[in-house]
């Protein structure tokens, strides 16, 4: 299925004509680039060197361009998905299109994974994804612009919080050290009780109880005006975001922590340490359209070669595939 003939073309075709890289090649090429990080010089190398097939760098940045145009479909309903679901984690990196600093955003919902590369870090690509009236759940690491979806439920990622505890820590001296050891202790007796509620060691009056006194010990230790500086700053931040950091217990089968999306942009941020990002911006959009189809076709338990290679050999644009 390497090489496949148009249909158009006369069996007696010559040069150029004579065959065309079959979608499956194709579909092998998007992975090898967008995935597994490979340059299009290196794309061109493995396809020479494992099968004989001679391509050049643009025929492999020609065919990666028309896959993001099929898929084209895909990505909308990507879109819609995240828009739709109940739970939405983001996260954000930074990205370089033509050599100039841009954003690489990531969405993970329940049932797809939406990437999105703008100039910008603002809020418009939040709100153009998901509408500022959104009102599911945010797990996010506390940057601000999330704030503006009020409609919204958050949860604080609570290891950010935790790392925020460490790194005062590590210039905090005598008594100044009681208050991020006392918070970082509270979160992680919140994270055990939710442990233990989910192995059913407490129920759901226990949950509540438990839940009450860890409010209460939580508005013990926040309250006091804090004489060290940085411990008054993280006092108020934890403060003004009171209603997001406990979230998880709300509802246990919640995360506490912003992993997923974590996770998801980890992949691109390896590829953009090899290459170094996209050229132009027409590659940046088959870069967001591709790896939101690369990542919701495993979300949904679907081989992502299939599903490229009968995206790229049908005539008909086709949504995505349902669920195993």
């Amino acid at each position: 299925d390497v090489y496949v003939g148009h249909a158009l073309v006369l069996p007696d075709a010559l040069g150029a004509a004579a065959s065309q890289i079959g979608p499956a090649a194709q579909a092998a090429i998007v992975l090898l680039n967008k995935e597994l990080g490979l340059s299009h010089g290196k794309v061109v190398r493995c396809l020479h060197t494992l099968f004989g097939i001679d391509l050049s760098r643009g025929a492999s940045a020609q065919i990666v361009l028309r896959a993001a145009e099929r898929c084209r479909p895909m990505y909308e309903t990507i879109r819609q998905a995240a828009r739709d679901s109940p739970v939405i984690v983001p996260d954000e990196t930074g990205w370089r299109v033509g050599g100039v600093l841009a954003w690489l955003h990531v969405f993970v919902a329940r049932s797809a994974t939406c990437y999105v590369i703008d100039p910008t870090r603002s809020s418009r690509v939040a709100e153009d994804l998901l509408g500022i009236d959104y009102s599911g759940v945010l797990f996010h690491d506390g940057w601000s612009v999330y704030d503006h979806f009020e409609g919204a439920r958050h949860q604080q990622c609570l290891a950010h919080v935790l790392r925020r505890c460490d790194e005062l820590l590590l210039t905090a001296t005598r008594a100044a050290v009681r208050f991020p050891r006392a918070v970082a202790d509270l979160l992680r007796a919140s994270l055990r009780l939710r442990d233990r509620y989910l192995d059913g060691v407490v129920g759901d009056r226990g949950l509540a109880s438990a839940r009450g006194r860890l409010w209460q010990r939580f508005v013990d230790l926040v309250h006091p005006h804090k004489t060290h500086p940085g411990n008054e700053r993280f006092a108020r931040f934890l403060w003004n975001h009171r209603a997001d950091l406990f979230t998880f217990l709300d509802e246990p089968g919640l995360d506490a922590t912003n992993r997923r999306a974590e996770q998801a942009i980890r992949p691109a941020v390896v590829n953009r340490e090899v290459w170094g990002g996209n050229r132009t911006w027409i590659g940046a959009h088959a870069q967001a359209i591709l790896t939101s189809v690369l990542a919701t076709t495993r979300q949904l338990g679907q081989n992502a070669l299939d599903v490229l290679s009968h995206t790229l050999q049908t005539r008909r644009l086709s949504p995505l595939p349902a669920a195993t």
